[in-house]
Parts: C-alpha cells; structure tokens; sequence
C-alpha cells in the first residue's frame, strides 16, 4: 500500500515542474517521494495502447538541444498501415517553453507527452472512418497531432487542418506531416497556430464540416474561449463537432 503523504497538492505540482527543469534529481524532496508526485499528476499511466507504437529514432535536436524521438504507430486496420510522429522526449521542457508559454498565452501541455486522451481520439477517428470521408476536417489542441494524422491516413477525408496554440508543437506537428506526406493520398494536409483566446482568421472562418478534439476542457477558464472563439466560427452552418 502506499504511503501517506501530508504534502500539499501545490507542493507536488512544483516538484513535478522541478524534476522536468532539472532532468530529474537522484533525490526527491522530502516528503515528496516518486509515488505521491506520480499520484498528483495529470498523467497517471502511459496510455491504452490502443494504436501500438515504437522509437524508430532517438536522436538530439541540435537547435532546442533536446532529445527528439520518432515513434512510428502501426494502425489496426487492412494492411496496417504506418503513421510517423515527432516528438521530444516524455518531459522534455525548459526555461524557454515557459517564454513562449508567456509570450503566446498558452500552455505546455500539449509539448510535455503524447497524452493517453489523444490515443483514445485517434483510435476512435480510426473505427469511424466514414463520419470523416470527403469532408474538411480540423483537430483542436492537438498537441503532437496523431488524431489528425490518423483521419489524414485512413479516411479519405477531403482536408484535414491540425491546430494548437503553441507555436513550437505546431513545429513538431509540421515535420511529422512532412514525414507522412505519402501515406496522406489526396487528403490536404496542413497545421496551423490557433490560439483559442484570438478571433479565428478569414481563411478558415466557416470552414468545416467536423471538429475534433481531446482533453481540451481541463482548465475551466478555457472553456468560453474554446467554445466562442474556436468551435462555432469553424464550421460550416448546420455542421458539427
């Protein structure tokens, strides 16, 4: 059984901030042990494992001087087809994240880990390929992207935009498009920076027929800007997310 702990949830946040700045100390803090930082935190396990993947690549980014990995997902469908995506390391974040952080008004969420809810998403995108058929469709907050990709890949929709509010994911999210630009057949392909507390720009305003998205709520403030600035402008009339 684990052992209690009489440390503040705050205070375990911080620890978790500390471990990912410092690369993870030998030692925690006192109090602080691995088990009560794991239990506090929003990632509590690795995922489902719906859409099997594996490091096809392990190597460091020689601008961010971070370790950047490629894992390459086997879809569970005919022919298992392949999806390539680019990502840091789990945890992988320094003082400048926090810069463009404050610049942008954003969070890093979406750049720490490929978080369990977008392997849900991607995998029921995957076992309802028809809803996304010949239709424009765009995934919101979408951290490194691997729903986008997956409706890109396997449902022949018409186009396909991946968004997130923070510019450096949406670098990642462009080199694993590239990476995948094959498998895409005549689906257009192509990531965007949507901040959700801006007005959406005339190019995409009333656009689509589908939105996506995973885990997008877990701040309460961000609900009225997801909603009023993001969803209902998207659209096409009479169309849905």
């Amino acid at each position: 059984m684990e052992a209690k702990t009489n440390t503040k949830p705050s205070s375990l946040r911080w620890a978790i901030l500390r471990q990912a700045l410092l690369r993870k100390t030998r030692e925690s803090p006192d109090n602080q042990s691995p088990s009560a930082i794991k239990r506090i935190s929003r990632k509590t396990h690795q995922g489902f494992n719906f859409i099997p993947g594996q490091v096809v690549e392990d190597h460091v980014n020689e601008e961010s001087n971070f370790r950047d990995v490629c894992i390459c997902y086997t879809l569970p469908v005919d022919g298992s087809p392949k999806i390539l995506v680019k990502q840091r390391v789990n945890k992988g974040v320094d003082l400048s994240d926090f810069e463009v952080s404050d610049r942008y008004n954003v969070d890093n969420t979406g750049l720490v880990c490929q978080w369990p809810s977008e392997d849900v998403l991607a995998y029921f995108c995957l076992s309802h390929a028809d809803m996304f058929r010949s239709k424009r469709v765009i995934e919101l907050g979408s951290g490194y992207g691997l729903a986008g990709l997956v409706i890109a890949a396997t449902t022949e929709a018409l186009e396909v935009v991946i968004s997130d509010g923070n510019p450096v994911v949406v670098d990642y999210i462009q080199h694993s498009i590239d990476a995948n630009s094959t498998a895409f057949g005549n689906t257009k392909v192509k990531t965007v920076t949507l901040h959700w507390d801006e007005e959406v720009t005339y190019n995409i305003s009333n656009t689509f027929d589908v939105i996506v998205a995973s885990d997008c709520k877990w701040m309460c403030h961000l609900t009225a800007p997801f909603l009023r600035s993001s969803t209902m402008p998207l659209l096409v009339p009479s169309n849905s997310c």
